[in-house]
């Protein structure tokens, strides 16, 4: 994609650009492309986008897990990568990292690190299927909370699709607590939905940073602050990395700042129901590599549900007979699908 001329929007903090390195699309660009007809909306494609690469690295870091890195060691350096690569990318782009809405940056890498650290409990309490379930009830907690923190309500063809993108999660995880199975842990289930809760936060306030901070501002204040948290943790159970556990742990950290760039991206060209709702497409990809990689047989139930989350997508991007008044209602200014 080449490179479009820097431009800067104009915040009650002053002066924003808009330019973005790995994201570089503007807003007047956006909504050119997302006013041709037949086209996916650019928002919800960078949000596509960063699915993908978080499902990457999540299929790293069950690799690296498995080599018997610590979760916390994995986080610390996962963060050092992308602070060290936004700051270089941020100072290439014009981007200045000292933020304008400090509290909310600041607020927004603390609960981001914080749901990662919870999600990792979980997935070592639960089995991956549950932990899963539960994790991906982030988008209805995002939902719920942009009501009152941005005033975007959700309507009733982003409610739909919301259920039809849970359902397709729980086809394919097959959580043992609805399928059967012995008693979950009570200590991972409350980590798994207290992290779910903070995902929603966290997206939620990049949502609302859009109108303050540059997306690449947003990803090194969660970078710096995700070193702060983890490093007494990862310092405390330190296992030396080898060579190709050095190699992986480099690997997620570049997958997962492509991810959080995208998805800082799409949060500031949609709103964020809808747009943390194709964050579903995860689960699929999660469901393929599986396959692919880890030598997990698919299943029709499995299948079907993949099915469910692809087709919500598409929904959400491609419904042309949708009313305005089924999506997203801003205050009393309704937004129609785009």
């Amino acid at each position: 994609m080449p490179a479009l001329p820097p431009q800067t929007i104009t915040s009650d903090a002053g002066p924003v650009p808009t330019d973005v390195s790995l994201a570089p699309a503007l807003p007047g660009a956006a909504e050119a492309l997302e006013a041709e007809p037949g086209r996916f909306p650019i928002g919800l494609r960078y949000m596509a986008g960063s699915a993908l690469f978080f499902s990457v690295m999540s299929m790293l870091v069950k690799v690296a897990s498995d080599r018997g890195l610590p979760a916390m060691e994995i986080v610390l350096v996962r963060c050092a990568v992308m602070t060290v690569l936004t700051a270089l990318l941020a100072r290439a782009a014009g981007a200045s990292i000292a933020g304008n809405d400090k509290r909310t940056l600041f607020g927004r890498g603390f609960v981001g690190a914080a749901a990662l650290s919870l999600f990792y409990l979980a997935l070592g309490r639960l089995p991956l299927g549950d932990a899963t379930a539960l994790h991906y009830t982030a988008p209805m907690w995002t939902a719920a909370l942009a009501a009152p923190l941005l005033g975007e309500r959700p309507g009733r063809a982003l409610l739909a699709a919301l259920a039809l993108s849970g359902a397709g999660v729980v086809l394919v995880t097959r959580p043992a607590l609805l399928f059967g199975g012995a008693p979950l842990d009570t200590v991972g289930v409350a980590a798994a939905l207290a992290g779910a809760i903070l995902s929603g936060l966290a997206y939620v306030s990049v949502r609302k940073l859009r109108a303050t901070d540059h997306p690449l501002t947003v990803v090194f204040w969660l970078s710096w602050v995700g070193v702060l948290i983890a490093l007494p943790f990862a310092i405390a159970g330190w296992v030396t990395p080898s060579p190709l556990d050095w190699l992986l742990l480099i690997a997620v950290g570049l997958t997962t700042h492509v991810a959080q760039v995208f998805m800082t991206r799409g949060l500031h060209l949609e709103t964020a129901g809808r747009a943390v709702a194709v964050g579903y497409l995860q689960v699929m990809f999660a469901f393929l590599w599986g396959w692919a990689v880890f030598g997990a047989e698919p299943t029709i139930l499995g299948l079907l549900g993949a099915s469910l989350v692809v087709a919500s997508t598409l929904f959400l991007g491609w419904a042309p007979t949708v009313s305005r008044s089924q999506w997203c209602v801003r205050g009393a200014k309704r937004d129609p699908p785009r």
